[in-house]
């Protein structure tokens, strides 16, 4: 079922500012039965305050890419060969932006991975949304904040030689239809062929 915009084991990334709406749309992909992987900067939050750590972005932001940097590249390895396309919430690509976005020291590791765990040519990216946006216990930033964010990291996939693409505002089941659509991939992962969803 996978066509030629699906190199690498079909490992596709969603990125973006916060609060755009990945999360939303990756949940409406895997209700179709397609494989996900959830975005590792909330994860290694929840998993810091429960044990009291400060590799948290508001504390220690080398130390938080450094382990956002560790969990992408195990998600990485564990779910980019599944034989089947596999949407990623966010990259070690976005370990880079973030790198840059807050002006951090840009180790040799980081650099070595970027190039090395490669994902499928075509990244798509979730424009800053107004409408949409909401803080909660880990995301901070401010709008202004994310749209930067977005930019920065738009420009850093451009340089690691891969080629952004926006994903348009619409209902969750809209963005969804788009994606797999724009793919070539079918409503869920076990028909042969893509349709309408």
């Amino acid at each position: 079922m996978l066509t030629h915009r699906l190199p690498h084991g079909g490992a596709i990334v969603l990125s973006g500012g916060p609060g755009a709406g990945k999360t939303s749309l990756l949940q409406a992909l895997a209700g179709l039965g397609y494989l996900t992987v959830t975005e590792s900067g909330r994860a290694v939050i929840r998993q810091q305050r429960a044990l009291a750590g400060d590799a948290l972005p508001w504390r220690n932001r080398q130390a938080f890419a450094a382990a956002m940097l560790d969990r992408d590249r195990r998600q990485y390895r564990r779910y980019s060969r599944r034989g089947g396309p596999v949407f990623f919430d966010r990259g070690v690509v976005d370990v880079l932006g973030y790198a840059r976005l807050e002006r951090l020291r840009e180790s040799a590791t980081l650099r070595w991975a970027a190039r090395r765990y490669r994902y499928a040519p075509e990244v798509l990216m979730l424009p800053p949304w107004p409408d949409i946006y909401r803080h909660d216990q880990e995301r901070k930033q401010t709008l202004a904040e994310a749209e930067r964010t977005f930019q920065v990291l738009w420009d850093t996939y451009l340089d690691q030689g891969y080629r952004p693409l926006l994903v348009p505002r619409g209902t969750i089941r809209e963005r969804r239809d788009w994606v797999l659509s724009h793919l070539g991939l079918a409503c869920s992962p076990i028909h042969d062929a893509p349709g309408k969803c």
